[in-house]
């Protein structure tokens, strides 16, 4: 903050979602700690400076707004001691069922733009940057195994599983909807494919531990089970779920 000489530099400690804990000073000194609860409210402030330090950095991409006590979450407030948005969701039911919800678990989930939340991995790891907007560094040994301990890329809260892919398939426009029905269609294509049945094309997936993983509204790539299921997040096949609710 400020400019030549009254410039000074402060350093944000967060949590593993990107909700600030403490701020520090340059040479080590606390200026500010918050209690922050399950959904945002920061029940207190402490300093050991003592002196007042204005910090209104809440939930990843919220802004405290003294005069109203609410959070200013860019496309409408939000309410933190109750843990909703005050407004309806400016996107419909493209956010989901309900139009008040921030997420549905803040320790996993954010929603940095009032709009709609993404699930993101939380622990046994650790992000380069923004969650969701950089890389998961993972520290489970069964995703290591298979990424050979790489980064996974994440954008808008969606993971670049493609370069551990073992095979895609791609679809006819309108074919897939985030359902469970995907699956069937992907047993489906791979048994015509190798001439076998649909449940015998679900064992063989099962025998050589990939998981169905939605890319696009058009392909599936066949993922590593143990890299899917051990790295939370959302993508293609949540997004045409909420999107076919409207």
């Amino acid at each position: 903050t400020g400019k030549g000489e009254s410039r000074q530099v402060w350093y944000y400690h967060t949590d593993v979602t990107g909700t600030p804990q403490e701020v520090t000073a340059a040479d080590g000194t606390l200026v500010w700690a918050g209690y922050i609860r399950g959904f945002g409210e920061n029940a207190a402030d402490i300093s050991n400076s003592g002196a007042y330090f204005h910090q209104p950095l809440r939930l990843p991409g919220q802004y405290f707004d003294d005069e109203t006590g609410l959070h200013y979450n860019l496309f409408r407030y939000y309410a933190p001691e109750c843990g909703r948005f005050v407004s309806q969701d400016p996107i419909g039911l493209n956010g989901g069922i309900n139009l008040y919800q921030y997420a549905p678990n803040p320790l996993s989930w954010i929603d940095p733009w009032g709009l709609a939340g993404s699930r993101l991995p939380r622990s046994n790891g650790y992000w380069d940057g923004s969650p969701g907007e950089s890389n998961w560094h993972s520290n489970n040994p069964s995703v290591n195994a298979i990424t050979g301990g790489e980064p996974i890329s994440f954008s808008g809260g969606r993971p670049d599983f493609s370069p551990w892919s073992k095979g895609s398939i791609t679809f006819n426009e309108g074919v897939l909807n985030g359902s469970q029905n995907d699956f069937t269609e992907v047993y489906k294509s791979i048994a015509k494919e190798m001439n076998i049945t649909p449940t015998a094309a679900k064992n063989l997936l099962s025998e050589k531990g990939l998981t169905p993983h939605h890319l696009s509204v058009t392909e599936i790539i066949l993922v590593p089970s143990d890299l899917h299921g051990n790295v939370p997040h959302i993508g293609s096949a949540s997004d045409m779920r909420n999107s076919s609710r409207c």
